[in-house]
């Protein structure tokens, strides 16, 4: 599992191959072809470079790998990764908007709420 930080470095997320945990293991949402989605099926935004990115294009997390988005923050040091929950079968996703010109700004939508949405 690899930690996901938000804008002040925080661990706010795991992600395990295609699918994202919280921080106690629960499943959250799975990302294909670069496109993050919920467990309905919704279209929550697009992830790559590292970066995960709302619908304006704006940064809302980032790994420690990501690029090509705001100055990213020192990130924490992570906590010991929890045993993930069985990620539920996923639901048939809806079709991807345009993805937005990709930004250098952190998005005003936090990750409670993107990932809820």
């Amino acid at each position: 599992m690899e930690p996901i930080y938000d804008s002040t470095g925080a661990v706010i997320s795991w992600l395990q191959d295609e699918n994202v945990y919280d921080l106690n293991g629960k499943h959250l949402a799975i990302v294909r072809d670069k496109n993050v989605f919920s467990h309905t099926g919704q279209h929550l935004g697009v992830f790559g470079s590292g970066l995960f990115r709302d619908h304006s294009g704006d940064v809302i997390a980032f790994m420690r790998n990501g690029s090509g988005g705001p100055m990213l923050p020192i990130p924490a040091i992570p906590p010991i990764p929890p045993i993930p929950s069985i990620p539920p079968i996923p639901s048939i996703p809806a079709i991807p908007p345009i993805p937005a010109i990709p930004s250098y700004n952190w998005s005003a939508v936090d990750w409670t709420a993107f990932i809820s949405a």
